[in-house]
């Protein structure tokens, strides 16, 4: 089945996404558990591919998940995926979505997200870091930047502004500019003492 894939030979990372919340059974996600993480991350090694983990801010363990990931492989973790949300059609009395909960994205997530990072950061500050949830403006990029993050991944805003992540990076080079920063890696982890 891997051999289906065929997916070029540079460039390409496979995202093994331990934490999505979109499951009847959410108690059962890779991402709450150090040695569920482990294994699945273990597993993707068939790909042939460098791995990065994407982790939940849903546990209270994610630095100890993000450490697991890492020593079974991961060359990155991606911090954080959506947070566990409800939604309920009041007319109809009933929960929404399909599976009955789901994850909630976007801005509103953002500061969880923030933090998600900074505590994976302060727990392994040499580990690769993906910020992701609610960047819309070069502002939250520099947010996760400064928290630990390597890299920033812009998701939600795309679906309203396609061109989002230009503006981000528009923005986030101009912050830059203004403040006499030379180089991104200036800013990584900079919130820390």
């Amino acid at each position: 089945m891997l051999e289906a894939l065929e997916l070029p030979r540079e460039g390409v990372a496979v995202e093994v996404n331990a934490s999505c919340p979109n499951l009847e059974d959410r108690r059962r996600l890779f991402a709450h558990s150090a040695t569920a993480t482990a294994e699945v991350v273990e597993a993707a090694a068939a790909a042939n591919r460098p791995r990065w983990a994407k982790l939940s801010p849903n546990t209270y363990d994610l630095p100890e998940v993000a450490g697991a990931a890492a020593a079974a492989g991961a060359e990155a973790v991606t911090v954080a995926n959506t947070v566990l949300g409800m939604v309920i059609d009041v007319e109809n009395r009933r929960p929404l979505l399909g599976a009955g909960r789901g994850g909630l994205s976007g801005p509103a997530i953002r500061p969880v997200s923030v933090r998600a990072v900074y505590d994976t950061h302060d727990a392994y500050p040499d580990l690769p870091i993906v910020g992701v949830g609610g960047v819309s403006g070069g502002t939250d990029a520099l947010e996760f930047l400064l928290a630990g993050a390597s890299a920033v991944q812009v998701g939600t805003v795309t679906f309203a502004d396609p061109r989002a992540p230009l503006r981000v990076l528009d923005e986030l080079t101009r912050w830059c500019h203004r403040h006499s920063v030379g180089s991104v890696a200036e800013l990584i982890g900079g919130a820390h003492g």
